[in-house]
C-alpha cells in the first residue's frame, strides 16, 4: 500500500471510528477523539445562537451524531455543517425555532466568507422602463419564510438578553441574509416583502412582480410597496445592479 492508499484508509477510519490494519488501537483513539473533537467544537462554533438556546447538553449530543454521520467533504471547515440545519429541523419538529435559528447561524456564517461584491449605489437606482427592469443581487443574499419569532431570540441571544418566548408568526414572514461590505447583515421581511424578493430572486421583473401583487393590494399602492422594497434592498447593499 502506498502512501496515498494508507492516507485515504486513515481518513476514512476516522470518520467511522474504526482502526485501521497494522496501526495502533490506542494511538487511534487519540486520533478519533481528536478529530470528533474538533469538528464538534466547529459546529459549537459556526452555530452558536442555537447552541445558547439548547443548552451544551443537548447540542453535543445532536452534534456528536451528527458527527458520525457526516465526515467533512470540503478543504476548509467553514464549509463543514450545512446539513445541521436540517438534522435539527428532523430532530426538533414540533419546535420550529431551533431549524430557523439554525438557518440563520449557518447563512450569517457563509456570507462573512462568501465572494465579494460591489453593490450598487442608491443613486444608480434609475431606469427608462421600469416594468422591464429585472434585479441582480449580491451573492451572499439568501432567505427564507419563517414561522417563528426566531430572529428575535437570536438578536436577544446576540445581544446577551432573556429572549422572548417562542411565538407563531402567520402571515409568511420572512428573514434574509447578506453581507454589506465586510460586514454579514439580516433582518426580518413582511409577507409582501417575502412575496416581491422571491419573484425577484426568480427573475421577476420590476413590472412582474407589480403585476403579482395587484389582486392583493389597492392598484395605488402596488408600485409604492414594490418600490419601497427596491429602494430598501439597494440603501441596505444588497443590489449588485438593474438590467432589462
Amino acid at each position: 500500500m502506498n502512501l496515498g492508499d494508507w492516507q485515504k484508509a486513515f481518513a476514512a477510519a476516522l470518520a467511522k471510528g474504526e482502526t485501521p490494519t497494522a496501526v495502533d488501537v490506542r494511538g487511534m483513539a487519540v486520533h478519533v477523539n481528536n478529530y470528533r473533537s474538533q469538528l464538534v467544537a466547529c459546529l459549537r462554533d459556526t452555530y452558536a445562537k442555537t447552541l445558547l438556546w439548547l443548552g451544551d447538553d443537548a447540542f453535543d449530543a445532536h452534534a456528536a451524531r451528527y458527527v458520525e454521520r457526516h465526515p467533512p467533504s470540503s478543504w476548509t471547515l467553514d464549509a463543514y455543517g450545512e446539513a445541521f440545519v436540517t438534522w435539527l429541523e428532523d430532530a426538533y419538529p414540533a419546535d420550529i425555532e431551533v431549524g430557523e435559528l439554525a438557518w440563520l447561524d449557518w447563512h450569517l456564517r457563509q456570507a462573512f466568507s462568501g465572494p465579494d461584491a460591489e453593490a450598487m449605489p442608491v443613486r444608480d437606482l434609475a431606469a427608462d422602463d421600469w416594468d422591464r427592469v429585472e434585479i441582480e443581487f449580491v451573492p451572499t443574499l439568501r432567505f427564507r419564510t419563517t414561522q417563528s419569532n426566531a430572529v428575535a431570540i437570536w438578536r436577544a441571544l446576540a445581544d446577551a438578553l432573556p429572549p422572548p418566548p417562542v411565538a407563531i408568526v402567520e402571515g409568511g414572514v420572512g428573514v434574509r441574509v447578506w453581507r454589506h461590505g465586510l460586514s454579514p447583515q439580516f433582518a426580518s421581511m413582511t409577507s409582501d416583502e417575502a412575496t416581491c424578493l422571491d419573484l425577484a430572486l426568480a427573475g421577476a421583473s420590476f413590472g412582474e412582480i407589480c403585476t403579482f401583487l395587484m389582486p392583493f393590494h389597492p392598484e395605488d399602492q402596488v408600485a409604492r410597496i414594490a418600490g419601497g422594497c427596491l429602494g430598501a434592498w439597494t440603501a441596505e447593499g444588497m443590489v449588485r445592479s438593474l438590467r432589462h
